[in-house]
């Protein structure tokens, strides 16, 4: 029954008034009411924000209630909803976290551009919005280049993204993944921080297949104070992001610049949080990557990317 369907998967617990916002969001994403259907997979919520979703969702299509009957936490929830999704026998897997939303219809361009190129991974680009859902940023944005079926292989999009500095294998929330017997994408409760990222490139290094990007907006991410990742600073995220890229690095056969890497994890940090941060980020920094004359070169070189095409990441086959 689900051949060929997206299961738009969502882990969640003590989700309140967000999953309904997130399971409405699809009215006007131009899915038909055939091509998905809505898997929530409650880890042992309470507030009872689960027990009264209807069957069906504004366009028709179905809502799959899964419930564990503890809590086992949220990383190991994500393959909860996975395992639902395989045992249903769906051919895609996306997943939306309480409060996020679809947006428009990339996510129907992404899984066709997929079905056309026969790649396991899709990328599209999402928008930050607030806790009003008022637009901050577009992210994720690619000047993708590659081949006439617009795909590209893993360790050129490796070489171009992670072994640079560019944690390109996120979100969730803007990836569309095939799900197929061969291949099973699974996160690291271990690991809560950068699981997105190692399960995302290792899935595609096991997969062998291809990866494509539509340039179209999939979903919003709300940024809320709740949020896992609010709780982090950025040191803490730098030191997971190196570890993410030697070992994905490793398993693709792909050198990391670490000159570059040092460029790239500065300007992001400068952008994200002013002058001051960045400098001192800049001497913990050079204990693990190299500054010189080609990080220079490389942070112009992201500058007049970012000028020229709107965003710094320029993917070519």
């Amino acid at each position: 029954m689900n051949r060929g369907r997206i299961a738009i998967l969502v882990p969640c617990r003590n989700a309140g008034v967000l999953l309904s916002e997130t399971i409405g969001s699809a009215a006007g994403s131009g899915l038909p009411q055939d091509a998905y259907a809505w898997l929530i997979s409650d880890n042992a919520s309470d507030d009872g924000s689960t027990s009264s979703l209807p069957s069906r969702d504004a366009n028709g299509a179905s809502i799959i209630l899964s419930r564990n009957s503890r809590d086992l936490g949220r990383v190991e929830n994500w393959n909860c909803a996975l395992r639902a999704a395989e045992q249903r026998g769906f051919a895609y897997g996306f997943f939306l976290m309480a409060g996020d939303l679809l947006h428009g219809d990339g996510l129907i361009r992404l899984q066709a551009q997929m079905d056309r190129s026969g790649a396991f991974l899709g990328l599209g680009s999402y928008d930050v919005v607030d806790s009003q859902l008022r637009r901050l940023r577009t992210a994720r944005r690619l000047a993708w280049k590659a081949d006439t079926t617009g795909t590209i292989g893993v360790p050129e999009f490796v070489a171009q993204s992670l072994a640079v500095g560019g944690m390109l294998f996120g979100p969730l929330g803007a990836n569309l993944y095939r799900l197929d017997d061969a291949v099973r994408l699974r996160f690291d409760p271990s690991d809560p921080t950068h699981t997105d990222q190692r399960a995302t490139a290792d899935f595609a290094c096991n997969a062998g297949r291809q990866i494509v990007y539509v340039d179209h907006v999939v979903s919003r991410w709300r940024a809320r104070s709740g949020r896992f990742h609010a709780q982090m600073n950025h040191w803490n995220r730098l030191e997971g992001d190196l570890r993410t890229i030697d070992a994905c690095c490793r398993l693709a056969g792909v050198e990391p610049d670490r000159s570059r890497i040092a460029a790239t994890f500065l300007l992001r940090t400068l952008s994200q949080t002013g002058f001051r941060s960045a400098a001192a980020l800049y001497r913990p920094l050079q204990q693990h990557v190299r500054f010189t004359l080609s990080s220079v070169l490389w942070a112009a070189k992201l500058f007049w990317r970012q000028t020229r095409y709107g965003t710094p990441w320029f993917i070519t086959k």
